[in-house]
């Protein structure tokens, strides 16, 4: 795909998911959701994945022969700063399940249907690649492959911020089962649950990116 079609609908999606990550952090705290503020930091990480997806596609044009390096650098740096961030989500998620706040379920509810719309329309904005389809690589050093390869690099690049926001929507989905399940039975223990849940996907995640960017800055 070209870079220039992957630079404005990764500018889009980034405006979209920025102002829908502010509004769940806010309606999160003010109505002590942990699992709304959870999902919009989680929406955060994405950001942050989708700015290095930007750095990239504009670096490729100029440095298109330092692709992988840049990509796998720009991973690096991302999945450090997501290890912290789930750190500090999980820290926050026990300490309200041992001392729980009363919840604001109808706005948090709201909010949460709003941000899962959001991510669907993100998914929708970033459009046919399907992240879950595995390609073998080539040890090919002919001018052809090498050509084919570096486009491949590109399309993974973009196809981890697809899969990013995939990933958030089902986030999204867990706090919206949680508050509901708060709100009708009462099991308000859910909420920081599903906020720990969430704190363990972001460092998954991490930890995934640091084993994977390492390998290619290594040269293994």
């Amino acid at each position: 795909m070209d870079n220039k079609i992957l630079r404005k609908r990764t500018i889009t999606v980034i405006i979209v998911t920025v102002l829908m990550m502010i509004a769940e952090i806010y309606y999160g705290i003010i109505n002590h959701s942990m699992a709304l503020t959870a999902d919009g930091f989680h929406m955060g990480t994405h950001v942050l994945a989708f700015g290095i997806t930007l750095i990239v596609c504009f670096l490729a044009i100029k440095f298109r022969d330092k692709t992988e390096k840049l990509n796998a650098l720009g991973g690096y740096t991302s999945a450090i700063l997501l290890g912290f961030t789930s750190l500090g989500i999980i820290w926050e998620s026990v300490e309200r399940f041992f001392n729980p706040l009363s919840i604001g379920f109808n706005d948090a509810i709201l909010v949460a249907i709003i941000g899962l719309v959001v991510n669907l329309l993100c998914i929708l904005i970033m459009g046919g690649e399907n992240p879950l389809h595995n390609h073998e690589h080539s040890h090919c050093s002919c001018s052809h492959c090498e050509k084919e390869h570096d486009e491949h690099e590109e399309n993974l690049n973009y196809k981890a911020a697809y899969l990013h926001i995939l990933a958030d929507a089902m986030t999204s989905v867990l706090a919206i089962g949680a508050l509901l399940a708060g709100k009708y039975f009462g099991l308000s223990f859910l909420d920081p649950v599903i906020g720990i849940v969430g704190g363990l996907v972001i460092a998954k995640w991490s930890f995934d990116l640091l084993k994977n960017s390492s390998k290619i800055l290594l040269d293994f």
